[in-house]
């Protein structure tokens, strides 16, 4: 197991924060893949600002297995860690579990009531992607995700 990092994490891109207290702010974070990531693999994606919490995310996919019997899976959630940290980090399901966007590709909405009962925390936190079951014919592609967060 390994972990990709996104030029977010690696401090390449600015990440947004919000301004006015109460107000949601929105983000998109994307990254092309051009390898198959192994199973068990996470992408360090996107983040959680200290003193927000994530009040809706949509994650968006290229067709990323494009085998008949496609098998990738993504579960997505809050990573163990400050953002951008590099070492060994886990993974959580906290906004999807076991999702099979990147079979065929699309968008979708988080459906597990974790994904709306975050709670803030004093330190960047990362959302990531990890990757319980590999691709059986990778195709390259981008993956994104676009994370809505509030001080409230």
């Amino acid at each position: 197991m390994s972990v990709i990092q996104s030029n977010y994490a690696k401090g390449i891109i600015a990440v947004a924060y919000p301004s006015i207290a109460g107000a949601a702010t929105a983000m998109r974070f994307s990254h092309q893949l051009a390898a198959s990531p192994a199973a068990g693999d996470i992408l360090e994606l996107a983040m959680v600002p200290a003193g927000c919490r994530v009040i809706d995310l949509i994650l968006d996919s290229d067709e990323l297995d494009t085998d008949a019997a496609a098998t990738m899976t993504l579960d997505v959630g809050l990573m163990s860690g400050a953002f951008g940290e590099e070492g060994a980090r886990t993974c959580g399901a906290e906004f999807f579990s076991g999702s099979t966007l990147a079979q065929d590709g699309g968008s979708e909405r988080p459906s597990l009531k974790t994904a709306f009962r975050t709670s803030k925390s004093n330190i960047d936190r990362s959302i990531g992607i990890k990757f319980p079951a590999a691709a059986v014919a990778f195709q390259a592609g981008t993956i994104g995700l676009t994370v809505i967060v509030s001080t409230e």
